[in-house]
């Protein structure tokens, strides 16, 4: 199992989510991905793309504003 991690403050959309597809090509299952962003339309557009797919995910609002998103295969 392993940990992407994703760095995607001050991005906009859709490089977040650009960035989120990009490591899902790669994840094994097991392995998750952990997306820090502060855009909280990031956070709308990644939840409704990984109901639609079918996969685990937690978010978290880590500090005002700042969320953590993490995703599970």
């Amino acid at each position: 199992m392993s940990e992407h991690f994703i760095d995607a403050l001050g991005d906009f959309c859709p490089i977040p989510n650009l960035k989120v597809q990009a490591a899902m090509k790669q994840m094994l299952p097991g392995d998750h991905i952990v997306l820090l962003t502060d855009h909280s339309c990031t956070v709308s557009v990644i939840q409704a793309e990984m109901r639609r797919k079918r996969y685990s995910m937690e978010v978290e609002e880590v500090d005002n504003g700042i969320w953590q998103i993490t995703i599970r295969k």
